[in-house]
Parts: C-alpha cells; sequence; structure tokens
C-alpha cells in the first residue's frame, strides 16, 4: 500500500467543524500518553477527525490512523443510578435531617421510598409528619416480657421494636398519610448510650448501594459496545473515504461508569481478566477495525489491546 500522509488542509477543516468532547479528549490525551506506539509508531500529530473517525492522526512514516471512540459504560446502570441519585437527594433536602437534633434513642433512620417524587404541595407536611413519627417511636418505652405478659401484635406497635443491635423495620404508617403514600417502610436503629450527638450530621438516609454484582456486567458492557460500532461501520468504508492505512477503535472508561455502575474487580478478576474475555469475545468479530483498545485511567496498564 503506498503510503499517504493525513491531509493537513482536511485536519485543519475536521477542527473547525467536529470538536471532541471534554471527556473524549481527556480519555484521548490519556491514552496516548499510556500507549505512544499504539499503532506500532509514534504518533507525529493528530487532530480532531469529522465523526467518524474521531481522531485523524500521522504516523512518524507518515501513516495516516483514524481512530473511533467509544464510552465503556453500562447505560441501564447509569440511567438508573442517576435517576435513583436524584431521587433520593430530593427526599434528602426536603426531610434535612442535619438541622434537627438526633433523638435520645434513635441513632439512624434509613427510608425505603415507592419510588415517587415528594410533590411540591406534599414537602412541608411530609417533613412534618416524618419527624412527628419518629419522635413518636422514639417516646416508645422498651418491650419488657415477663410470664403474664400476652404477646399480641398491637404490643409490638406499642414498644421499641426496633431496639436490637442490628435495628428492625417499622411500616406502620397508618397514622401518617404523607408517610404511607411515599414510604414502603423506615429502619430505625438504636442509639447506643457512648453515640456523640453531633450536630451537623445527616441521621436520616437511604441505604447505601449494594447488593450481589458481577464484573461480567461490565466485561459484557465492553464487547456490546464494541460490537455497536462494529455494526454501525460495517459497509462504510471508512479507510477509503479519509485514505487511512489503519482505523482503529479505542473503548474509554468514563467518569460515570466510575460513579454509576457495577466495579470490575472481584476476588482473583481485575482490568487484564476483563480484557483477555473481551478478546476472546471478539476473536470472530468483523474485520471493521483493524486494532482495538480498552483505556481505563485508573488501571496499570491503562490500556490493553484486545482486537
Amino acid at each position: 500500500m503506498q503510503e499517504r500522509t493525513v491531509d493537513p488542509a482536511l485536519l485543519k477543516r475536521n477542527t473547525i467543524k467536529m470538536m471532541l468532547r471534554s471527556d473524549e479528549k481527556t480519555a484521548w490525551t490519556g491514552f496516548i500518553a499510556a500507549a505512544p506506539l499504539f499503532a506500532d509508531e509514534a504518533i507525529a500529530s493528530w487532530a480532531d477527525g469529522p465523526d467518524p473517525p474521531d481522531v485523524l492522526c500521522s504516523g512518524v512514516s507518515s501513516k495516516a490512523i483514524g481512530v473511533e471512540l467509544t464510552k465503556w459504560v453500562e447505560h441501564s446502570q447509569v440511567t438508573t443510578g442517576a435517576g435513583r441519585a436524584l431521587l433520593e437527594k430530593s427526599y434528602l433536602k426536603v426531610i434535612a435531617s442535619e438541622k434537627e437534633p438526633k433523638p435520645d434513642h434513635i441513632r439512624q433512620v434509613l427510608l425505603y421510598d415507592k419510588s415517587l417524587r415528594i410533590e411540591q404541595a406534599d414537602r412541608v407536611e411530609f417533613r412534618n409528619q416524618l419527624y412527628t413519627f419518629i419522635a413518636a417511636e422514639n417516646a416508645k418505652p422498651l418491650p419488657e416480657f415477663h410470664p403474664h405478659l400476652q404477646i399480641t401484635a398491637d404490643y409490638w406497635k406499642k414498644v421499641r421494636s426496633w431496639y436490637t443491635p442490628q435495628g428492625a423495620p417499622v411500616d406502620d404508617f397508618s397514622a401518617y398519610p404523607l408517610l404511607e403514600k411515599y414510604l414502603e417502610k423506615v429502619w430505625i436503629y438504636p442509639r447506643s448510650s457512648n453515640d456523640p450527638s453531633l450536630v451537623d450530621v445527616e441521621w436520616i438516609e437511604f441505604e447505601l448501594p449494594g447488593g450481589a454484582y458481577t464484573a461480567q456486567w461490565m466485561m459484557q458492557a465492553v464487547v456490546d459496545r464494541v460490537y455497536q460500532k462494529i455494526n454501525k461501520y460495517q459497509n462504510a468504508d471508512i479507510r477509503s473515504q479519509y485514505a487511512l492505512h489503519e482505523f482503529d477503535l479505542l473503548c474509554f472508561y468514563c467518569d460515570e461508569a466510575m460513579l454509576h455502575n457495577t466495579p470490575i474487580h472481584s476476588v482473583g478478576y481485575g482490568f487484564p481478566q476483563l480484557a483477555e474475555q473481551v478478546r476472546q469475545n471478539l476473536n470472530a468479530a468483523p474485520n471493521v477495525f483493524d486494532r482495538i483498545f480498552l483505556f481505563h485511567p485508573y488501571e496499570a496498564p491503562k490500556a490493553i489491546r484486545v482486537y
């Protein structure tokens, strides 16, 4: 193949027409610093591409290289996580427990909502009912047991049924219509005698994100993103259109994934193991891209070729 250089006029035109987004530019500059010889030679110059590709490069041998960028992210988790965070933030802004003294017998209250945003007209009364409910729970006596005690369902409503080291749920909101409207339950943790009464600290909160997860979800997210790009450009001759010797793909880990996606690590499993699984999944992929790389700015190594 005859060696061609990237047309400077084309680079200048594309820089004006299509600028990399800030996250793309951060990922690209991080990648080129971590893998300066990704094309088997140093890069003499690069500029924003026409999209596609996102970047046009010229190697030191005048080899023309186009690089398409895509985010390594699991979008359904981002949507769910971001939406969930906004909902919880709206509740905590209304409740503002950091402005209220912690009850004598209660250390923490966790909320389990019905995934409804509190209507503007309900906010003041919701807050009033919540603190009235908490005060009533705090004022209940401790459970007492003796041989003649009749234990009924009503008995547990009249005492601090949650007064155990692990706390307990309370879901009887029959006297509090707005709590019944917005909450499934609350989980109350008792306050110990040595628990300090800190000011300006939230003590009504939501449970931290958790539950079982598998790093395989993020491996599959890479494969899905790569195949989306393969399918998009399978019938487009990007190499001929821009006189490219190579058309590569860079899949980069982004801040959205860091904030809202499940981790890529589990016991005995990390970035290198994930990259190897991606490589195996791409063995039979159509030859749309000459090289495919994963870039994770918080790992070592940061860049791994998977195709």
